[in-house]
C-alpha cells in the first residue's frame, strides 16, 4: 500500500457537499433583501409600495429554494420536520438554521399577505395595528440578521471550512448578504423599470448603497488577509486563497469582477441602464464567490 493511498484512505471525508455550498451562498440573498428593503422603504416613503412588495416576494421565493437545498442535503427529507419542531437539538447549527428559516418564512408570509391586501384594497382599513406591524418587522429584521451571521457559526464547527472560523468571517458574511440584497434591488429596479415611487431616486439610492458596501467589502477582505498573515496555519489558508487553486475565484470573481469592475462602472456611468444591470449582476457574483471561499478554502 503506497503512502498516497494510505493518506487518501485515512483522511476524513469532508462533511459538506455542493448542496450545502449552494445553501451557504444563497441564504445570504433573502437575508440581505430584508435587511435592505425594509429600512429603505421605511426611510423613503415614496419607495415603500414597490420595494416592500418586490423585496418580500423575492426573499420568500429564495427561502423556498434554500429550504429545498437544506432538505435534500440532510438525506432524510421525511424527518426534516423534526429539525423545526424539536427543541432538544439547539446545539446543532443546522437545526438552528432550519428554525430561523421557518420563522422568517412565517413572518414574511404574514407581511406579504398584508401588503397584497392593502395593494388590492387600498381604501380598506388596515387589519393589523401599527404596533403589531412594527413588532413583526422588528422580528423579521432580527431573524434576517441572524441568518446573515449564521453560516459562520455553522461552518466554524467543522474542520472542513477553517477559513469560516477566522475572526473576520462573520463580518464578511454580513457584508456580502447586504451587498447581495442591495445589488438584487438595483438589478430588479433596472430590469423592470419599477413604476411605484420615484424611479430615478430609487436607482440613485441603490447605486450609492452598492458603492458603499463594495468599499466595505474591500476593506473587510483587506483586514481578513492581514489577520491571516500571522500564525503558520492561517498563512496556509491565505496561500490557498491568494496563490492556490482558489486564487482565480478570489482575484477574478471577488476582487476584479465583484468589486473593482462594478465600482468603476457605477462611478463612471451612473445613469447607463445596461451598465447598471451588468454591474449589479457582477456585484451579486462577486459577493456569492466571497461566501463560497469562506466555505471552500482549506478543504
Amino acid at each position: 500500500m503506497t503512502a498516497a493511498y494510505e493518506a487518501h484512505v485515512l483522511a476524513p471525508e469532508p462533511p459538506w457537499g455542493p448542496l450545502l455550498a449552494a445553501y451557504i451562498v444563497l441564504v445570504g440573498l433573502p437575508s440581505g433583501l430584508t435587511l435592505v428593503t425594509w429600512p429603505l422603504a421605511r426611510r423613503h416613503s415614496h419607495l415603500s409600495a414597490g420595494i416592500d412588495r418586490y423585496g418580500s416576494w423575492a426573499a420568500l421565493a429564495t427561502l423556498l429554494v434554500v429550504s429545498v437545498l437544506l432538505v435534500a442535503d440532510l438525506g432524510r427529507p421525511e424527518r426534516f420536520h423534526l429539525m423545526i419542531t424539536r427543541f432538544d437539538n439547539l446545539a446543532s447549527p443546522i437545526a438552528v438554521g432550519a428554525k430561523l428559516i421557518a420563522i422568517k418564512m412565517f413572518l414574511l408570509a404574514v407581511l406579504v399577505y398584508g401588503l397584497e391586501r392593502r395593494r388590492r384594497s387600498p381604501d380598506t382599513a388596515v387589519v393589523t395595528s401599527g404596533r403589531i406591524t412594527s413588532l413583526l418587522s422588528g422580528a423579521l429584521l432580527l431573524t434576517s440578521f441572524a441568518l446573515a451571521v449564521y453560516p459562520a457559526a455553522l461552518l466554524s464547527r467543522s474542520w472542513a471550512s477553517p477559513l469560516a472560523g477566522t475572526s473576520g468571517s462573520a463580518l464578511i458574511f454580513v457584508v456580502t448578504a447586504l451587498l447581495m440584497g442591495t445589488a438584487a434591488v438595483l438589478l430588479v429596479v433596472s430590469l423592470l423599470n419599477v413604476k411605484e415611487g420615484d424611479h430615478t431616486s430609487t436607482l440613485h439610492i441603490c447605486r450609492r448603497a452598492v458603492l458603499v458596501l463594495l468599499g466595505a467589502l474591500g476593506v473587510t477582505l483587506s483586514f481578513e488577509v492581514l489577520s491571516l498573515a500571522g500564525r503558520p496555519p492561517d498563512r496556509l489558508l491565505l496561500a490557498a486563497m491568494l496563490t492556490g487553486s482558489l486564487a482565480p475565484v478570489f482575484w477574478g470573481l471577488v476582487v476584479a469582477l465583484g468589486i473593482i469592475a462594478p465600482a468603476a462602472a457605477l462611478l463612471l456611468f451612473p445613469s447607463h441602464r445596461v451598465i447598471v444591470i451588468i454591474s449589479a449582476t457582477a456585484t451579486l457574483t462577486g459577493a456569492a464567490a466571497a461566501r463560497y471561499l469562506l466555505f471552500a478554502v482549506g478543504q
